[in-house]
């Protein structure tokens, strides 16, 4: 146990030394790091930031458009435009289209007793929610408070009045207009939940509307706009508005760019890089940042593979800029010939926020525990090597080459620490496709979380790091050229290094089992089995993650035996440390069990069926769409009212995310319930039934 000690910590003493080695050569990394910039991205940035690029709608073919001539210019080979027809029915995978909104104006005024203008299309898109119908109406204001239940109507007359509201808008759209017959909305529904929540009452929140309803229109304000109509209405004002909306929602197709740096092994399949580019006018970090950086890691690539300066990687390198998931699931849908060929990702989603203007912090999120891969390891050493230098750089003055500071702006970019880390599965965004089993594409997904400004007015170019996107443009150009030239030979050196990172992690994870075994809130025997499994699952994980690098690189069968060893002698003291501090608690047996071990309902094997993809997307949902809301509600797992304590935690989603995603016609239900336990938390077998029944009755699995 001490040599194993000791080899951990000389390999991670080595990693914090030369961290992108053993993944690149000092002089490959140089060459990458040398040529990327945070100009070239930044000056892209603005362009974008000009353009309300909603999906399906004329500014973001615009905004498209762009890309593909970027991309052009930059020498990609193959960039092209597709278009993919939408109607709110047509599907692609599991996902139902959804619908396209053209806009010829819109406008919302004061007419009495003031007269002012509250939002203009025109001057500023924010101010019109997204799918907002066409309208013509001259109405009283009534403030419905949060407008999102039934309690916030009583006594009020809203049938053909605007109403005041803040809560969120789809469900005050259904509630206010479909049931009330309410003629629109004023809206200041605030911003995702942060500590900075609230502080600045300026901001203009984005609003989507629900596109599949009838009729409605929404106008976005600020919280301080709406607190002075609020106050003037309860002093007794009769606030008349006039709202004008030129706007119809229908058919329409949803755009995509593709590109290619190709690859010298067509057989050996490709690495695809990811974002969004939809998103409201300004949009500058939420997503404009990911789309400029993964254009930049092309450029970099693309020009350093053609000059000889790095050799042609074996995988090609694939580039894709479509609407958030939508046009992920499109595009994998039309080219079933891609999807087969594809072997990990690269996803970018908000990447370039100044951490001391916006608050963020940079993520490298790792994949699921249902789909354990090495690409977070590449990604996370090559962001250990530019913090390390950035931190040397702040603190000291070291090199600035180092830490990768951009001084080629205009605005010159931050010397700033590179402040981030690497963080567990994290959903929302175009990974939670790839990520998803039917497609099984392990994703890097790379994001700045929290950031005050997302969906605002406020996510504007001035919250943008040149610095930041030119390090997050290194690191992703050179884990996609590891990623697209990882060969048998190079196993020897990666194995070890990999395996070192499993011994670390597993550490980590014998310190929460136990915490777990020690959980009062468990008794003795439930929290001996939790804490056992969850050693069991996480090993399994480790063990799965050397396996992908192996499988990758086309090495021998039993290429990582040598590093299982190693993490099984490791989990074998440290189950055994948790067997005596179980038995210390009272715990009785010579191992732990469960109750419904031996039950038939733990004993069932559930199998996927039907068309690929995730159950959950943004203006789609499987589970709903074919159950209807009134089965929906009686899921136990997404029921507040009977899950309260998930809810609170959010976590509900994504167990039931997972629980899907491993589902592979071989688990039990019962091995189901251990894996999603061990990722997220003890989690009762019946509600692992229970979602899976409602899973099989919209016809996702089977029962084998």
């Amino acid at each position: 146990m001490h040599n194993l000690r000791l080899s951990i910590f000389l390999i991670l003493a080595s990693f914090s030394l030369l961290a992108q080695e053993p993944f690149l050569s000092t002089r490959e990394w140089a060459a990458i790091r040398d040529e990327s910039s945070g100009a070239a991205p930044y000056e892209n940035l603005r362009f974008l930031t000009g353009l309300h690029r909603v999906p399906a709608t004329p500014e973001f073919d615009q905004a498209a458009q762009f890309m593909l001539q970027k991309a052009r210019e930059y020498g990609l080979s193959d960039a092209h435009s597709e278009q993919f027809p939408i109607d709110g029915s047509k599907t692609y995978g599991l996902m139902r289209s959804y619908l396209g909104w053209n806009v010829d104006a819109g406008t919302l005024w004061e007419v009495s007793p003031q007269h002012l203008l509250l939002g203009d299309w025109k001057t500023d898109p924010i101010r019109l929610a997204d799918y907002s119908r066409s309208a013509d109406v001259t109405a009283a204001l009534v403030d419905v408070g949060n407008g999102a239940s039934e309690e916030d109507y009583r006594s009020k007359d809203v049938r053909g009045k605007i109403v005041l509201a803040d809560g969120m808008l789809a469900r005050v759209q259904a509630l206010t207009v479909i049931e009330h017959g309410a003629a629109g909305i004023v809206s200041d529904m605030p911003n995702q939940t942060t500590a900075w929540s609230g502080l600045d009452p300026t901001l203009v929140r984005w609003g989507h509307l629900d596109a599949r309803q009838p009729s409605g229109f929404a106008f976005m304000i600020s919280r301080q706009t709406a607190q002075s109509l609020r106050v003037r209405l309860q002093a007794g004002d009769q606030i008349t508005l006039h709202a004008e909306v030129k706007a119809t929602v229908g058919p329409a197709h949803w755009t995509v760019i593709s590109a290619t740096i190709p690859g010298s092994d067509p057989a050996a399949g490709e690495v695809v890089y990811s974002c969004h580019l939809d998103h409201e006018r300004p949009g500058a970090n939420d997503n404009g940042s990911g789309c400029v950086t993964i254009l930049e890691s092309a450029r970099v690539l693309a020009r350093l593979i053609a000059s000889g300066t790095l050799p042609h990687p074996r995988r090609t390198l694939r580039f894709v800029w479509g609407p958030e998931v939508e046009g992920t699931m499109a595009y994998l849908a039309t080219h079933p010939e891609i999807k087969q060929r594809l072997r990990a990702n690269i996803h970018m989603d908000m990447v370039g926020g100044d951490p001391f203007k916006n608050k963020s912090v940079f993520h490298v999120t790792a994949t699921p525990w249902s789909l354990p891969s090495f690409v977070t390891d590449v990604g996370a050493a090559f962001l250990e090597t530019i913090q390390s230098a950035a931190s040397d750089y702040a603190g000291s003055g070291g090199s600035a080459e180092a830490a990768v500071v951009e001084t080629r702006t205009a605005e010159q970019g931050t010397r700033n620490e590179f402040i981030a880390d690497v963080t567990p599965y994290s959903a929302g965004s175009d990974h939670d496709d790839y990520d998803s089993s039917t497609i099984a594409v392990p994703s890097l997904y790379l994001r700045d979380w929290p950031d005050i400004y997302i969906h605002t007015d406020h996510d504007s170019l001035a919250q943008i790091d040149p610095t930041k996107l030119r390090r997050v443009a290194l690191l992703g150009a050179a884990s996609g050229y590891v990623y697209a030239g990882i060969d048998a030979q190079q196993l020897p050196r990666l194995l070890p290094f990999l395996a070192a990172a499993s011994e670390a992690r597993l550490t980590h994870i014998f310190q929460d089992s136990q915490r777990l075994v020690h959980d009062p809130k468990l008794e003795p025997g439930d929290a001996w089995f939790e804490a056992r499994n969850l050693l069991k699952q996480a090993v399994q994980r480790e063990n799965a993650m050397l396996h992908s690098l192996v499988e990758l690189a086309g090495g021998p069968a039993g290429s990582e035996a040598t590093a299982a060893k190693v993490l099984a002698t490791q989990v074998a003291a440290f189950t055994e440390a948790i067997d005596a501090q179980a038995k210390l608690r009272g715990a009785s047996g010579t191992a732990p069990t469960a109750s419904w071990l031996d039950t038939s309902a733990a004993r069932r094997v559930p199998g996927r069926i039907g068309d690929f993809g995730p159950l959950t997307y943004q203006n789609d949902n499987v589970l709903l769409a074919r159950l209807g809301k009134d089965r929906y509600a009686k899921i136990k797992l997404l029921n507040a009212d009977a899950t309260p304590l998930l809810s609170v935690q959010d976590q509900s989603e994504l167990y039931a995310y997972e629980i899907v995603n491993f589902v592979d016609g071989k688990r039990t239900v019962g091995e189901i319930r251990n894996a999603v336990s061990a990722e997220y938390g003890p989690l009762p077998l019946s509600l692992v039934v229970d979602y899976l029944e409602a899973c099989a009755e919209a016809k996702v699995i089977q029962w084998k």
